[in-house]
């Protein structure tokens, strides 16, 4: 298992530029986060692109499914005027794109595999061979769809792929060995100390989701949580410039 910083700009700096786009990514890394977070689905025409919803409506200039338009129709909308002026004309990026643009930036991502509409198999598939061609930097996938993580271990054994959850389920050890998953994301709200402790005295990575408040994120790091995700990194990484508790990190 690759060590996961314990701040990750959550689809980049979202606080502060169009979230999954290459100007939030930037500007993450300008404020010293070194990896972003993001989402990847597939075009109408199996292109990798990045972008968090089914629909185009809420961060682009465009309307209906993303996997019902080619990556042309894509790469024409504008992802982000929604957010401010200044950032008119920011494009979807393809997840070829963005693993350039990290590698430059010395950073790593963990990159979210998102079926939004397309089959998640072919996704996995597609995104196998992305990464396969692209110039190699610190890589973590995960999926809310069991099938994709399940997938992705089957295609990529030596790369990590966490499995993404809202909540924790009773017999999530059982579910997590059988998917052969690396670490465990959930959403921060839905853990106590309890369940953090045993998710940590199982020496499973814990990966907490979306975490802005700089004191709640040094709670989850008392209860041994690996690494927060965050909108706001800068914040973050300035209240909380290393990890406060070191030995308590999987890795």
């Amino acid at each position: 298992m690759i060590e996961i910083p314990h701040i990750v700009a959550h689809r980049g700096a979202s606080i502060e530029a169009p979230e999954n786009t290459i100007a939030a990514f930037r500007v993450a890394g300008a404020r010293q986060a070194k990896w972003i977070e993001c989402d990847v689905t597939l075009s109408a025409d199996n292109q990798c692109v990045l972008i968090h919803d089914d629909t185009l409506e809420r961060t682009t200039n465009g309307t209906g499914p993303i996997h019902m338009q080619p990556l042309s129709v894509l790469r024409e909308l504008d992802a982000g005027s929604w957010f401010s002026d200044i950032y008119k004309g920011e494009r979807i990026p393809t997840l070829s794109d963005t693993l350039e643009t990290l590698f430059f930036m010395d950073m790593g991502a963990n990159l979210e595999i998102k079926p939004s509409g397309c089959d998640p198999v072919r996704l996995c598939q597609e995104v196998a061979k992305e990464l396969g061609r692209a110039k190699k930097l610190p890589i973590l996938l995960s999926s809310f769809d069991d099938n994709a993580v399940a997938e992705i271990r089957r295609l990529l054994p030596d790369m990590p792929c966490g499995w993404l959850l809202e909540t924790l389920p009773v017999n999530w050890h059982e579910e997590y060995t059988k998917l052969g998953a690396s670490a465990l994301h959930i959403d921060h709200k839905a853990l106590d100390p309890g369940k953090a402790a045993e998710i940590v005295a199982a020496n499973v990575p814990l990966v907490c989701y979306t975490v802005n408040d700089p004191d709640r994120a040094r709670e989850l790091f008392g209860w041994g949580v690996t690494s927060v995700i965050t909108d706001d990194p800068a914040k973050m990484i300035a209240a909380i410039p290393r990890h406060p508790n070191p030995q308590g990190r999987n890795k």
